[in-house]
């Protein structure tokens, strides 16, 4: 499979997390506190393109984006905008014409997200202290 995932934005939000035991609103929570959705998505259509990306993968079904737009009740154009903002994220990955969650499970999902947040920040660290040493600063 093709991950295409040389390049994504990595964005975490504090948001409320819902009070009641509702999965369309934790799964709309995990997808703010990843700050996927725009305010501008008033009919949560991104969420809904993610919801039926992950349905379609517990089934082995991968979906286009035609076959998302049919579900979504959208135009074509604006599922791959949302899908290109999804891919960006790190949430999903594409493999020739179809989409597909990065994992067979939403909290793999997380927890593949959250190594590459440990990864980066290590080379960030690498590269802190190398500065730090070029500026003369004392390093730990």
């Amino acid at each position: 499979m093709a991950m295409g995932r040389s390049s994504f934005r990595i964005t975490i939000r504090r948001v409320e997390r819902p009070f009641e035991c509702d999965i369309d609103r934790e799964l709309e929570w995990i997808c703010q506190s990843l700050g996927f959705f725009e305010n501008i998505d008033k009919e949560k259509t991104a969420s809904a393109i993610f919801r039926e990306i992950v349905k379609a993968a517990e089934k082995d079904k991968p979906l286009t984006s035609t076959e998302l737009s049919h579900k979504v009740k959208m135009s074509r154009g604006a599922v791959i905008n949302h899908l290109n903002n999804l891919l960006r994220s790190g949430l999903i990955v594409r493999d020739g014409r179809y989409y597909l969650p990065r994992s067979k499970s939403l909290f793999r999902t997380i927890c593949e997200v959250e190594e590459d947040i440990e990864r980066i920040f290590k080379k960030m660290e690498e590269t802190a202290k190398k500065i730090d040493k070029e500026f003369g600063l004392e390093v730990e």
